[in-house]
């Protein structure tokens, strides 16, 4: 129990780090107004990443504190879980792929020893994620398909776990991009001035 409360912790902190990261290398990306579109990819991607990263995380809270405080059924906290591992977790991989290939570009460009730790510290984290979602799908699809009492108030907790991951992922983000100095464009008379 401890283990699971240490990964969801550094879950947690990692997706927040990962949505201010995309939110700063976006910003900084359009400042400078030239860059590569795996670098654009890659910063999307870690914001995607962070996205579901949190969303694993708060649907995983949510289902495990209903379950013990008599909200929710065994049933749902099981339907929840799973569900949440089988469609975020695959998330995971996929925005993780993208990083991972970005970062390992990044790494033969520059050759620093910051770039080469991001890399292999992105390869082992993906190779894990896969390694994972491999071993646990089986169970995770016979555990949704199999659980219809606890459907509806599991998509009810997942839907909860999208909204508070949004807000705190785009919060995130936002003072990323604020962090970067890039301002963002408000309206037609930012992008054309007054003479309109």
């Amino acid at each position: 129990m401890i283990l699971e409360i240490l990964i969801l912790l550094f879950d947690f902190g990692i997706s927040i780090w990962n949505a201010y990261a995309s939110g700063y290398n976006i910003g900084m990306l359009k400042k400078q107004g030239s860059y590569s579109d795996l670098m654009m990819a890659g910063s999307y991607a870690g914001l995607g990443l962070a996205f579901a990263g949190m969303t694993y995380v708060v649907a995983y809270v949510l289902a495990y504190f209903g379950y013990y405080m008599g909200y929710v059924s065994y049933s749902t906290y099981i339907f929840t879980a799973s569900l949440d591992f089988l469609v975020f977790g695959l998330m995971i991989i996929g925005f993780g792929l993208v990083v991972t290939i970005q970062s390992i570009a990044v790494a033969i460009k520059k050759r620093s020893l910051g770039s080469i730790f991001i890399a292999l510290y992105n390869t082992a984290a993906e190779i894990f994620d896969i390694a994972m979602y491999a071993e646990s799908f089986k169970s995770s699809v016979a555990a949704v398909n199999g659980n219809r009492e606890g459907e509806r108030s599991g998509t009810e907790i997942l839907i909860v776990a999208v909204l508070i991951s949004f807000i705190i992922v785009h919060a995130a983000y936002k003072h990323g991009l604020a962090k970067s100095g890039y301002v963002q464009s408000r309206g037609i008379k930012d992008l054309y001035g007054e003479s309109i």
